[in-house]
């Protein structure tokens, strides 16, 4: 029993150090990402280049343009859901174009080592977040997608 509990009780420890490492998610991040999204499918470079919370180094209207051009589809992108993860080093903010219904939908990603400003932002798959939160010590959705319909079911009685 005592062999039990301390092997509970270290398995509490690590995971409270690990957490602690993590520095705190501004959930502000969640709204820029997805603006940022928006404005990636309206072709706004210039708004992405100014106005992002980037430490340094933000992306030119070049580079934005680039990353643009690697979606096969930004004519209608979702602005209700987001996740973001720590990956022991750095959170991710992932914005997913569509509902996140499958692992094909394409998303944008950006990486944050302060939990306040963004560093970089790339192209990935929902397939790609999905395996990354899979594997992360915390998970934050910003409005967590369920997939999926309500069914009614009437009740007849007996």
């Amino acid at each position: 029993m005592k062999k039990a509990l301390c092997a509970v009780m270290v398995l509490l420890l690590m995971g409270a150090v690990a957490l602690a490492g993590a520095p705190k998610l501004s959930s502000s991040l969640f709204d820029r990402a997805k603006e940022a999204l928006a404005s990636l499918a309206a072709g706004d470079y210039e708004a992405l280049s100014d106005n992002l919370p980037f430490s340094e180094n933000a992306p030119d209207s070049s580079e934005w343009k680039r990353l643009a051009e690697k979606y096969a589809d930004l004519s209608f992108v979702q602005s209700d859901y987001a996740v973001a993860f720590w990956t022991g080093s750095i959170w991710v903010v992932a914005v997913p174009v569509q509902a996140p219904s499958d692992g094909s939908v394409e998303a944008l990603a950006f990486s944050s080592e302060d939990g306040v400003q963004f560093n970089a932002c790339r192209y990935a798959t929902w397939s790609q977040v999905e395996k990354a939160c899979g594997e992360s010590s915390r998970v934050i959705w910003d409005q967590e997608y369920v997939g999926g319909s309500a069914t009614v079911v009437a009740d007849m009685g007996s």
